[in-house]
């Protein structure tokens, strides 16, 4: 695949552009967008303005934004008179892609933050840019805390980059590590997050993976130049997972964590997704809500590790892209990317069982090796836990010999309904 062909902009002089006031139309005034509005406001050093600002409510009191900057509740409205860069922190797909559109193809830099919209449309917008020789920048999209995509696009040696591994939301990494920690299930660490401001009132993208997924699309355009959906990404969530799994897990020498994976040396793999991360392992001690990114090569390993992205960091990273967007003599030339099906790989597996009337330890070894799973060590809890770590096998193999375990249990009618005896739980494995 064409490498990315870029310039080192922030090496780069600065063109008399920047020195001039810079003319913002802020696209949504979120929690990231008012943070971001803050930034411009209380910044004496950079010469920034926000012009326009859409809105969805023009009446409703807006304390960073500038009094001067005009509310706009219409897209349309934001181009009367054109600004020097569009930012879009609006999230979501529409209005966002028609307007990014918009500006790219009237030759506006755009600065964006919205992993969704890139996920779903990134082609797109990237052959637009290409076009029309403007800057696209969505450095706070994927790992905002923890800014390295800009490095790479100016140097394209070093980024011949094979695959990569990481945990890429903090809101499930800082639910997974408090339950580790207090050794508990999910339910309060997660009330927790949302107390403190890393989950939504509705956590659904995060706990069930599909913010982690959307950002490893990304991060697949980026770096291996694929076209893929994000529905075509094996994605799990974490609401399975009871304090019994952790617990397990530490006695294999391990931890559960958010993962996103990607390996594509070959055919491309990738999965997103808990999984069980040896204590080893470089993200073994990724905790909390911080995010981390290893991306492998042929010039070695990279890790980039920092903070998960709240408002204010995010800002920061959008801020810093507007200032590059102006100060870049020559945009970006993104590559084309290539259409792919990404498969699923041949992990081990760290699996868990539990119920009342389990098969003894040999006999689920049996059992497993009769479907070609075969375990590379086990722990129990008196008769009715049960896990194992296995060799690498593919994930319909594990699933169809679980179900013959589950089976083998048999089943126990409780309310009028028949429940099986055995509950088994499947995790990938990560390698050091």
């Amino acid at each position: 695949m064409t490498s990315v062909v870029a310039l080192d902009t922030r090496s780069a002089p600065s063109t008399s552009r920047a020195s001039a006031t810079i003319h913002i139309a802020l696209l949504g005034c979120g929690n990231v967008g008012s943070a971001f509005a803050a930034l411009v406001r209380d910044g004496s050093q950079n010469p920034l303005r926000i012009t326009h600002a859409l809105v969805r409510d023009c009446l409703r009191p807006r304390p960073t934004l500038h009094p001067a900057a005009e509310r706009v509740v219409t897209g349309a409205a934001l181009f009367t008179t054109p600004p020097d860069v569009l930012v879009e922190l609006l999230g979501g797909i529409e209005p966002a892609r028609t307007l990014v559109l918009e500006a790219l193809h009237r030759g506006i830099p755009v600065v964006t933050a919205n992993k969704s919209l890139l996920a779903a449309h990134g082609a797109e917008l990237r052959a637009a840019a290409t076009r029309s020789s403007t800057p696209l920048l969505y450095e706070a999209a994927v790992v905002a805390g923890v800014p390295f995509l800009s490095t790479f696009a100016r140097r394209p040696h070093a980024a011949e980059v094979t695959s990569l591994a990481g945990i890429a939301n903090g809101t499930s990494n800082y639910i997974l590590t408090r339950a580790r920690d207090a050794r508990c299930g999910i339910d309060k660490p997660l009330a927790d997050a949302q107390r403190l401001g890393y989950a939504e009132p509705d956590p659904s993208s995060d706990i069930d993976g599909i913010d982690a997924a959307q950002k490893l699309v990304v991060l697949l355009q980026h770096f291996a130049h694929a076209n893929i959906r994000t529905d075509a990404v094996e994605t799990t969530g974490i609401r399975a997972i009871d304090c019994a799994d952790i617990d397990h897990a530490a006695e294999l020498g391990g931890t559960l964590k958010p993962v996103i994976f990607a390996d594509w040396t070959g055919n491309l793999q990738a999965f997103s997704g808990p999984a069980f991360v040896p204590l080893r392992h470089q993200l073994a001690t990724v905790d909390g809500a911080e995010n981390a990114i290893i991306l492998n090569g042929r010039r070695g390993r990279l890790v980039f590790r920092g903070p998960g992205a709240g408002p204010e960091v995010t800002a920061a990273t959008v801020l810093d892209d507007v200032l590059e967007a102006m100060t870049t003599p020559r945009p970006v030339a993104f590559p084309r990317l290539e259409r792919v099906e990404p498969t699923t790989p041949e992990t081990g597996w760290f699996v868990t069982l539990a119920g009342s009337r389990l098969p003894g330890g040999a006999d689920i070894a049996d059992l497993l090796s009769s479907y070609g799973i075969y375990l590379q060590r086990t722990s129990a809890s008196g008769r009715e836990r049960f896990a194992a770590m296995t060799w690498p096998a593919s994930r319909a193999r594990v699933e169809t010999a679980l179900r013959a375990i589950e089976a083998a249990a048999g089943a126990t009618v409780q309310h009028g309904a028949a429940r099986h005896s055995c509950v088994a739980k499947h995790f990938r494995a990560l390698e050091v």
